[in-house]
């Protein structure tokens, strides 16, 4: 099928959409964890093998496979096949009474919605050129911002209704908590977005450019000439990752445990902030990248990244000092608006440094990297919090030893592999 501009919006409109389905699964996962626990009798680094250890792994492994079937298949059958995966996997966690069932469930979900990465950032490039994908990606990174933050808002008032409204569910929910009806509920939701993926239809590959031909033979031919500048974006990247998972997984259980706010009005509000510093965040990204371009040209993205990384740290670290949940929302806001500011371009900076015969598994690579390392955030802050029993403001404190330094090492290993990342983006020469 001939791509169309308005064609080419149309598979970034499902692509957005698809976004947001997969964050709804994500954020409701997040916003049940004290309930999970009661019920389950589960210990918090318990909670962090559910919510980040054991599904990051699997993830990561499989992003490689995804990658590979990326590059070598049809890309809206392979996303629309993992989105029935995933909700096949939702729903079962609504089912699941063992920490074993419930792993296998989180295990599977986690494993169809990374597809999403490597298709969603092999078809950009395929469906705008130049200048346009640049601004295709900074709407699609900002889409996946806001889903974040709708996906908690949305998760949250689910939540709210089902527990109000039990009654009136079928029949066959009757009989689970209001967590777990949930769960199915948000299952069904993934069949109708399959159908707009498998909608999509084929999307042609542009042909090999001189930059495949000439620059990269085979993938360790790019490991040898561009490792130094795809291993400095990728580890930036996880660090990043690393960070922002320890904050969002267990900002919610904080906020419930520290002002006794009912896991739904945390996840809603939570959501409202999230939203508001994504979009903030994305705005202030596209207004100061046209600004930076013209001084530091293919560094501009990097600089942006790496002070936007250094100035998360203010927000997160004046989390202490909050005396009101108000304060909390709007300090948590201000984390989400700085993060983004600086990932805005993320996809711009991996695309650019990435070959077009190998983008799709260069790309699972770098979720391979950015998965394995985020994952282990969770569980090493659900470790650092059991060392602090019967104290709330103990689950902070394990959220900033681990955020912190994470975010000072993205902001180091940008700088240190500037050069690295320059000479690469100039010898590939994407479009």
């Amino acid at each position: 099928m001939v791509i169309t501009p308005r064609r080419a919006w149309y598979v970034l409109g499902v692509l957005i959409v698809t976004t947001f389905a997969a964050s709804i699964n994500r954020q409701i996962l997040f916003l049940v964890v004290e309930p999970l626990k009661v019920e389950m009798q589960l210990s918090d680094a318990d909670i962090g093998i559910l919510t980040g250890l054991a599904p990051g792994i699997l993830a990561g492994g499989g992003a490689l496979l995804l990658g590979w079937l990326t590059d070598r298949t049809a890309r809206h059958l392979l996303l629309g096949v993992c989105i029935l995966l995933w909700s096949v996997a939702t729903a079962g966690l609504g089912l699941a009474y063992t920490f074993a069932g419930f792993l296998v469930g989180v295990l599977a979900l986690a494993l169809g919605e990374t597809a999403l990465t490597p298709v969603a950032n092999s078809l950009m490039p395929d469906l705008f050129a130049g200048a346009r994908r640049v601004h295709a990606n900074l709407l699609f990174f900002a889409a996946g911002g806001i889903s974040v933050g709708m996906g908690a808002a949305a998760s949250g008032l689910l939540l709210q209704a089902v527990d109000t409204h039990a009654a009136a569910l079928p029949v066959a929910l009757q009989g689970l908590t209001y967590w777990r009806s949930a769960f199915v509920l948000v299952a069904l939701a993934g069949l109708p977005v399959a159908a707009l993926v498998f909608s999509i239809g084929h999307v042609r590959r542009r042909s090999a450019g001189q930059d495949d031909e000439q620059a990269c033979t085979s993938l360790r031919h790019y490991a040898r000439d561009h490792g130094v500048a795809a291993t400095g974006l990728y580890a930036a990247m996880a660090c990043t990752s690393f960070a922002g998972l320890a904050v969002m997984s267990w900002t919610p259980s904080y906020i419930v445990r520290l002002y006794g706010i009912s896991p739904a009005d945390a996840g809603f509000a939570l959501g409202l902030s999230a939203t508001a510093g994504g979009v903030l965040g994305a705005a202030l990204a596209a207004l100061l990248i046209g600004r930076l371009l013209p001084r530091y040209g293919t560094l501009a993205p990097r600089h942006l990244y790496k002070y936007a990384m250094l100035l998360t740290c203010v927000p997160a670290l004046l989390q202490l000092g909050a005396t009101s949940v108000n304060q909390a929302y709007a300090l948590y806001a201000a984390q989400i608006l700085l993060a983004n500011l600086g990932m805005a371009l993320s996809s711009t900076m991996v695309q650019d440094i990435s070959p077009a015969r190998y983008r799709g598994r260069l790309f699972g690579m770098s979720v391979l990297l950015v998965t394995l390392v985020s994952a282990l955030a969770p569980f090493v802050v659900g470790v650092l919090s059991d060392q602090f029993p019967g104290r709330p403001e103990g689950l902070l404190w394990a959220i900033l030893l681990v955020a912190i330094p994470a975010l000072l090492l993205a902001a180091l290993a940008i700088g240190l592999t500037n050069r690295h990342y320059q000479s690469t983006a100039a010898t590939l020469a994407i479009n």
